[in-house]
């Protein structure tokens, strides 16, 4: 069995430490949307000051100390939320070619390449009180993953709005033109940046992981199993819509070492008793199954054309 231990993370797995893009490499912006400050950060300014002033009558000696720690409890809150108000304000998230930067009004907070983001998912959050029927909040979520950070960012959908240089009022109050209709667009990017990435890497010999499998650029592995599959020793490889299926002789010894139900399935995969290897989507992002599902498409179509090549070059 090949000891694997520290193989990971290299190639397409991405590097050391955050990695802050430079704006100025990353093409022309494409859309501009800004922060809007919440209701939830208008209240936070606001209620603190509202109790503080309430009780600020109130005898200091009939209440002691309690009363004291009150009052800066209350003023800490309503500067804190006074700062996430201000910083709602004057905060932008620009769109680019080939990334994407939140910005302040005279700094770059974080920037990304499209490239870097391992990962993006979607979810449509809505919180309800008192078994309403209609929610107090609904919103979508993107969240973007990079491999070294876990999540790199989190947006939320209307949270959003298109910069239209409208001011102060039109920030607070919700507008049409939430970020939510980009989120897809946003996904396609990561997409398109990181499959071109990913094939580079594997090109010049790397790998990349997107658990429980790596992808190498002459083997694919499984977490667990004792054995990876080369790539040359593929019989057959075809990509469906929903699952990936990889024929390869002696495959049961090669997955050896894989705890696998009674039907030989594990998470997502599968491991047939016609020595094939069968990949699906479950568990997987609609963002990580397109990366995934492109590169494999892509060494399946590198593997016909070196059978047809092989095929071709055989003596008659």
């Amino acid at each position: 069995m090949t000891d694997r231990r520290g193989e990971r993370g290299s190639g397409g797995g991405g590097g050391k430490g955050r990695r802050t893009a430079d704006p100025a490499d990353l093409g022309r912006v494409l859309a501009s949307y800004r922060e809007r400050p919440t209701m939830g950060k208008l209240a936070m300014t606001v209620v603190p000051v509202v109790a503080f002033f309430l009780f600020l009558g109130e005898s200091f000696a009939t209440h002691g100390i309690g009363h004291l720690v009150f009052d800066a409890i209350c003023v800490l809150l309503s500067v804190w939320g006074a700062v996430r108000l201000i910083r709602s304000v004057v905060s932008w998230l620009d769109l680019y070619e080939d990334g994407i930067v939140y910005r302040g009004r005279r700094k770059v907070r974080w920037a990304y390449k499209w490239e870097e983001f391992h990962d993006v998912t979607l979810t449509r959050e809505a919180t309800y009180v008192n078994g309403s029927s209609r929610p107090l909040s609904d919103k979508v979520v993107a969240r973007l993953y990079t491999a070294n950070e876990g999540i790199a960012c989190q947006l939320s959908g209307n949270y959003f709005i298109a910069d239209s240089g409208g001011g102060f009022l039109r920030t607070f109050f919700r507008s049409p033109g939430s970020l939510t209709p980009m989120f897809g667009g946003i996904v396609d990017r990561v997409v398109e940046a990181r499959v071109r990435l990913i094939l580079n890497e594997l090109a010049g010999g790397g790998d990349v992981r997107y658990p429980p499998f790596e992808i190498g650029a002459t083997y694919l592995y499984v977490d667990d199993a004792a054995d990876e599959i080369p790539w040359d020793e593929v019989t057959r490889m075809t990509v469906d819509a929903q699952q990936i299926a990889i024929t390869v002789p002696h495959l049961q010894r090669r997955m050896a070492g894989v705890k696998l139900k009674a039907d030989g399935t594990r998470g997502n995969y599968r491991v047939g008793r016609d020595d094939t290897l069968y990949i699906g989507t479950k568990d997987m992002s609609q963002c990580q199954k397109a990366i995934i599902w492109s590169v494999m498409a892509h060494i399946a179509d590198s593997l016909d054309a070196d059978r047809d090549k092989g095929a071709d070059t055989q003596p008659r």
